[in-house]
């Protein structure tokens, strides 16, 4: 049996161009593909709250351009969040005030708009977690216009936009109670964030601790896994 005798050789990379450049929308396609092929700045946490995060008056007594110098003891512990550190785990007991939580959002900010992946964000109970997206945030989307464009808006049809779910390309937020065991096994997360855990419930609907159950959310990450725990101590000893 012979080889094919044909000698046709690759298309050229211009012919391909001049192929492309015969139909409407060319040129957007071409800068898309090159976007594509971009690598992601390397950007950590705090380096991406001083550039994209924006403060809203609905959230903050300062609005504006979010600052890490205004909270430097915050800088080690979102940078140990960012996908460059080897960290999986960050408790931080704190006083009261203290920017923590803000901090936590930067954290959810960098994951949908740099790092995406499934994440879950656990407040005491169900209605905080319901105040928290309706305070915290929906402001935080709203207020950076980069993750206005990949979150639409929630009055959008089929937007994966609701009070307690939002959807960005290549992962979901999910937001729910200490008190709901149906919320903290709903879905795999790659990161957590326990905010105020100490006011936790000791059980979540007689299932048990709530930190072990959102933690095992995370196993199947193994390394690619990212914990932030914070809380203001309630009772001494506990």
């Amino acid at each position: 049996m012979s080889a094919p005798s044909s000698t046709a050789s690759p298309r050229s990379a211009a012919a391909l161009d001049d192929d492309v450049a015969g139909f409407d929308g060319a040129n957007d396609l071409l800068r898309a593909w090159s976007r594509g092929l971009r690598p992601d700045p390397d950007l950590t946490v705090s380096e991406w709250a001083d550039r994209h995060r924006w403060l809203s008056s609905r959230a903050s007594a300062e609005p504006g351009r979010y600052k890490t110098a205004r909270t430097p003891y915050m800088r080690e512990i979102m940078d140990a969040l960012s996908p460059v550190s080897p960290v999986q785990r960050v408790v931080f007991m704190k006083a009261a005030q203290v920017g923590a939580t803000e901090a936590g959002n930067c954290f959810i900010g960098f994951v949908m708009h740099h790092a995406p992946g499934p994440m879950l964000a656990v407040q005491p109970t169900v209605e905080l977690a319901k105040r928290n997206s309706r305070q915290r945030i929906d402001p935080l989307i709203e207020e950076s216009p980069e993750l206005r464009e990949r979150i639409k808006p929630a009055r959008s049809r089929d937007a994966g936009n609701t009070m307690l779910s939002k959807e960005f390309a290549g992962g979901i937020l999910i937001m729910t109670g200490a008190n709901s065991a149906v919320g903290l096994r709903s879905t795999p997360a790659r990161y957590l964030f326990l905010d105020e855990v100490d006011a936790y419930p000791a059980s979540a609907d007689e299932e048990g601790d709530p930190v072990s159950l959102a933690e095992a959310r995370s196993l199947t990450f193994a390394h690619r896994r990212k914990a932030l725990l914070i809380s203001t101590p309630t009772i001494r000893g506990l």
